[in-house]
This record gives C-alpha cells, sequence and structure tokens, in this order.
C-alpha cells in the first residue's frame, strides 16, 4: 500500500498524515498513531474526544505485547517499548494467553493496574508532539528540531489549529503542564469515513518498519497481532 493510497480531502492535508512516519527510528509514533485510531474507534468517533497520554500509553504497551511476550521482536536498537514491558512484570492470565481478550480490555486493565508513571512520562516526553511535525513544518521554520520543536509545538498546534488542522492539540500550550490531545473534529470525521483503510496503512507502515528491525526473522507478518482466537 502506497500513502498515495490514502483517501483525499478538500480540507486537510492528507500530505502531511502520509508523512507521519518518515524519518522514523523507533517504534513510538507507529504505536501511538495505531493506538489512537484504536481507541477513536472504541469511543464511536466522539467529536470532542480528548484523550490522556497515559490512556494512549496503555494502549501502545498492550499493542506491543503480542509480538514481544510470544517473539520476543526487537521494536528497534533505541527503543525501550520491550523494557518498559519487562519492567511491568505483567501477571497475565488465561484469557489473554488463549486469545480470548480481542478488545484487549483484560490487558489494558492488568497494564493500567501497574505504576506507570516512569513510562508515561518517558514515552510522552517526545512522541505526541514530534508526530505533529508534518503538520506545521513551516511554522516551526528556524526552530531547533532536536531541543526546540517540543517546548514550541503545543503553543503552535493550539494556534494554528484552526488554519493548518493538525491532527490534534494539547490540554496546555506549556508542555510540561500538557496530560492529554484534543483531536479535531475534521480529522476525526476523515478517520471515521475512512477507518478500515487507514488502519491498514498504518498495519503496512508498522510491518515494514518491524521487518527492518527483524531482518533474519521469518513471517514478521504473522507474529505482529494476535490471532482473533486459537
Amino acid at each position: 500500500m502506497n500513502t498515495s493510497d490514502l483517501p483525499n480531502s478538500d480540507n486537510l492535508n492528507i500530505a502531511a498524515l502520509s508523512a507521519l512516519f518518515v524519518h522514523t527510528t523507533n517504534s513510538y509514533k507507529y504505536l501511538f498513531f495505531w493506538s489512537l485510531l484504536d481507541i477513536l474507534a472504541r469511543q464511536n468517533f466522539h467529536k470532542s474526544l480528548s484523550i490522556s497520554f497515559r490512556e494512549i500509553i496503555i494502549e501502545m504497551l498492550a499493542n506491543a505485547w503480542y509480538p514481544h511476550n510470544y517473539f520476543k521482536l526487537s521494536f528497534g536498537s533505541q527503543d525501550k517499548i520491550a523494557d518498559k514491558l519487562d519492567a511491568l512484570e505483567l501477571k497475565v492470565g488465561e484469557p489473554i494467553l488463549k486469545f480470548r481478550d480481542p478488545d484487549k480490555k483484560l490487558l489494558r486493565t492488568t497494564i493500567g493496574d501497574q505504576d506507570l508513571e516512569d513510562i508515561v512520562n518517558y514515552i510522552s516526553r517526545y512522541v505526541p508532539f514530534r508526530l505533529l511535525m508534518p503538520f506545521v513544518r513551516q511554522q516551526l521554520k528556524g526552530v531547533d528540531i532536536d531541543h526546540g520543536v517540543d517546548r514550541e509545538m503545543p503553543r503552535v498546534a493550539q494556534r494554528y489549529f484552526d488554519i493548518c488542522k493538525p491532527l490534534y492539540c494539547f490540554d496546555s500550550t506549556v508542555k510540561p503542564e500538557c496530560r492529554a490531545i484534543i483531536l479535531h473534529s475534521d480529522w476525526v470525521s476523515y478517520l471515521q469515513e475512512n477507518y478500515a483503510i487507514v488502519r491498514g496503512w498504518v498495519c503496512w507502515e508498522w510491518l515494514k518498519y518491524m521487518q527492518k528491525c527483524n531482518p533474519n526473522v521469518p513471517a514478521v507478518a504473522n507474529k505482529l497481532f494476535p490471532p482473533q482466537k486459537r
């Protein structure tokens, strides 16, 4: 699937959406956006949805659990997702192990019962802010990418929310106070209308990334997503 296969829109920057994973060196952006889609679908694409970093990161860990737990796939040489999962020492019961938890409800609850403060702080330090770069790149011209983007992004996303229409803005314009994202209603509508296609695109991009990280592992495609039933 090519990025050009993403459905077009008269009022949204689909080229920015298709550039979400350009120059990506770890799993976080893939897992963040994929998890965002899963949460949106579960919430029936509610237009005024605000989603906390913590909820998204629980979903990310749940989505990463299967390929890590069953196949020990690498998520990237600098990636910490596997380490974070191992540090949780999850006590996973039979419904999850027997694939009778299709919506990941039990797995999310198990993860959510843990002390996640360190993990949430670690993953939310950069990922939610860097993911928006393709939408406001011009507005951030001159800002140091390595050190200034994350600090400036909440203010820029808020200021240009109705002009550039980034995927979301934040619950604060000051980075240390950001704890949640607020999705743009136009993007919620687009993702609802084109959910199957966008999710298929994300899964394809995720597969390509994981194949690159695991070049000697056969049939990576069969090891990324749990079977619906065993």
